[in-house]
Parts: C-alpha cells; sequence; structure tokens
C-alpha cells in the first residue's frame, strides 16, 4: 500500500480509511484488484473493493476469499 498510494508506513494502519486517510481513487481500487489477483490468485469483485472503508476491511476482504 505504501508504494501504490505513495504514503509513509506509519499512516498505514489497520484502521485507515481507503479514501479519506489514503487518499485511493477508483483507479487505485482497479489497480488493487489487479494486485489482488497476482499476488493472492483470485479475482475480486470490482464493487466489492470499491466498497471497502478501511484497511482492515480489505485485509478481511482477502483473508475471506483467499
Amino acid at each position: 500500500m505504501t508504494d501504490r498510494l505513495e504514503y509513509e508506513a506509519a499512516a498505514i494502519t489497520p484502521d485507515a480509511e481507503l479514501k479519506r486517510d489514503l487518499g485511493m481513487t477508483s483507479l487505485d481500487a482497479v489497480e488493487t484488484s489487479i494486485f489482488i489477483k497476482r499476488t493472492f490468485g483470485f479475482q475480486p469483485d470490482r464493487g466489492a473493493v470499491k466498497a471497502l472503508v478501511t484497511l482492515q476491511d480489505l485485509y478481511d476482504y482477502i483473508e475471506a476469499n483467499s
């Protein structure tokens, strides 16, 4: 996430909000979906990724689907 969204590692916490705190855009959500597919071996639903609020939500989504 630090490479993708260009944030300091200290700003990346489980409760950090993807859009508000980290500035995640729709393009970032698409790129995150591609990253998940390549890294974890499943195609995430783009709508589901866009609906995630926090990094913890993203983690939980990946864990539940991989």
